[in-house]
């Protein structure tokens, strides 16, 4: 597809300042000195004067603001004209500052033209009319001039007329092929500038896209979840051992199905660009040391001693949610590949405006050629079985693009047989200055997408709860049965709604809502959350979507919030809390 010429930018919309002008008139000041030398002063300052007059008065037009504000093609008008009268004038050098018979000054006559024609092929590349007629008008009439005066027997007026001639074509052709690569130019820029703009609404569409699939994935593996507590409760009342074998395989795959679910969407989630750090200093120390109580009871199972050496007052600039994943994950392997007996150390390293924060095991290592290939999605250097028990091979690569995301990296260094050594740099922060704690819509690690939480087992004696009436808004109605039902068991009396109007009609009923944050007819759950606070509901928040925009919303309204699936140790953990 070739350009139109609106397409393209006027060669002398950006030619005309200053300096050029003040530029092009010392020239001309110069050239009406040297012809003074053959010709009576008065004859070439006032031609001169006559072109220098003209170039000011078109350089003050085309530089007012009412001009530059005109149509393009109204404003290449303009350009042609004041061109083509200007160079009429230059060419007219033919009678007025001809000499006869003086090669001399008919030489520098010559030299003055063509350098007329060379800043005009110059000027004028991208509009080869423009150029083509200005050249002739400038150059010909003098070139013809010098042929016809040759003739009679001066061969060097013939070849400086010739000259002209042949200069003033080869330019016309040369300002050709120099518009053509504009135009391929433009053309280039307008395809480049098309591809950006498609590649922008791809990734548009592709977070849209992968925030509705997140929201549809989550709903049925979150009602799978919230069933589970009543089959367990009814598998251990009935002691059926073949009920509960099959409650174990299906509670074993939910944990799988969920795993892969929320590490497939967060991959794709970063790189579409969605997931945003929020970085802020964070102190490491209380951080490492809750990790290292989460996983104590895992690293006591498989008789491995967690070790951490943090000095307090190491702050770095990190998000907290998005750390705890990253080193929760290194810890994870740390221990599934330690021997019973071994040690995990963990210990904070200072470096040149860095921290680094090793997480060091006794395993069997990595060989040197495998290590690159650890931070590639699916891939698992001790699990060539494909082991399901060991890992799906995401978490690594996850824990790498956050790390990125966080302005830091991960690297690894190890060696068959010696173990292995996992070092996560972070930039240094200042601690923050103390101010009173504000209440987290997401501090508790059940509701963080991803973190490490025990999964819902067999159910287990449950403590009283402080409410009674739950008001239920869902519009899925398998995740609307598994809640009602799991609540029920709970001993609490349920009423649920789909809409956001019926919820506000029923407003009165209970003292805790919980509420879906996507609703039908494109209510939002958030606003619905916002006003049954205000009539005087305790309000949790379930969503599907793990967008960072909405946890910043629920932070910022101090609305509790869960994050899809969410298992019924979970649900009850946050029903405790409000």
């Amino acid at each position: 597809m070739t350009p139109g010429r609106d397409e393209r930018p006027d060669p002398e919309d950006s030619a005309h300042t200053v300096a050029s002008l003040w530029a092009l008139r010392a020239c001309e000041l110069l050239c009406a000195c040297m012809f003074a030398t053959a010709l009576p002063w008065q004859q070439p300052f006032a031609w001169f004067a006559v072109i220098a007059g003209m170039g000011v008065l078109r350089w003050w037009h085309v530089n007012r603001p009412g001009f530059r504000a005109r149509p393009k093609q109204h404003r290449r008008r303009v350009y042609r004209i004041y061109m083509w009268v200007l160079m009429s004038f230059v060419g007219s050098a033919c009678w007025f500052l001809y000499v006869p018979g003086n090669v001399p000054i008919l030489a520098v006559l010559v030299s003055y033209l063509l350098g007329n024609a060379t800043l005009i092929a110059v000027r004028l590349t991208g509009d080869v009319v423009r150029t083509t007629i200005a050249l002739c008008l400038a150059v010909l009439p003098t070139s013809v001039r010098l042929i016809v005066d040759g003739i009679g027997g001066d061969a060097l007026l013939v070849m400086m007329g010739i000259g002209g001639i042949l200069m003033t074509v080869t330019m016309v052709f040369l300002s050709r092929a120099q518009e053509i690569g504009v135009m391929r130019q433009v053309e280039q820029r307008r395809r480049a500038e098309a591809a950006a703009d498609a590649i922008a609404a791809l990734g548009l569409a592709k977070s849209r896209f992968f925030a509705a699939v997140s929201h549809d994935l989550r709903q049925p593996v979150h009602a799978i979840g919230l069933y589970l507590a009543p089959l367990a409760h009814l598998a251990q009342a009935t002691q059926d051992r073949a009920a509960l074998r099959a409650l174990d395989g299906i509670t074993q795959s939910w944990r799988a199905l969920d795993d892969l679910l929320s590490q497939v969407l967060d991959l794709t989630r970063m790189d579409s660009g969605v997931v945003q750090a929020e970085l802020q200093p964070t102190d490491l120390a209380p951080l490492v040391a809750g990790l290292v109580r989460q996983h104590s009871a895992v690293a006591e199972a498989a008789g491995v001693r967690i070790v951490a050496l943090v000095p307090s007052g190491a702050h770095a600039m990190a998000d907290g949610l998005m750390l705890i994943r990253v080193l929760s994950n290194l810890l994870d392997n740390a221990i599934k590949f330690s021997p019973p007996g071994g040690t995990v150390l963990v210990a904070l390293r200072p470096g040149a405006g860095r921290w680094r924060l090793q997480v060091r095991d006794a395993g069997p290592g990595i060989a040197q050629d495998a290590q690159a290939r650890i931070f590639e999605e699916f891939v698992q250097i001790h699990n060539e079985a494909r082991d399901r028990r060991h890992g799906l091979g995401l978490g690594l690569a996850i824990a790498r693009r956050l790390a990125l995301l966080m302005n830091g990296d991960i690297a690894v260094r190890s060696a068959p047989g010696r173990g292995c050594c996992m070092t996560l740099t972070l930039p240094r922060a200042r601690a923050p200055v103390p101010t009173e704690p504000a209440h987290s819509a997401q501090t508790d690690p059940a509701s963080v997408p991803g973190a490490l939480m025990p999964a819902s087992g067999p159910a287990l004696p449950l403590p009283a709860l402080a409410v009674r009436d739950v008001l239920l808004v869902e519009d899925d109605s398998l995740v609307a049965g598994a809640t009602r039902d799991l609540l029920v068991q709970w001993g609490l009396r349920v009423r649920h709604v789909e809409t956001s109007a019926d919820a506000i009609a029923q407003a009165a009923f209970g003292q805790v809502a919980i509420c879906d944050v996507r609703l039908p007819h494109a209510a939002s759950g958030l606003e619905l959350a916002i006003a049954l606070r205000e009539a005087g509901k305790k309000v949790l928040l379930i969503s599907g979507e793990t967008h960072a925009s909405l946890r910043e919303a629920a932070q910022r309204h101090r609305l509790s919030l869960l994050i899809k699936p969410v298992s019924s140790a979970q649900l009850l953990s946050a029903l405790q809390q409000l």
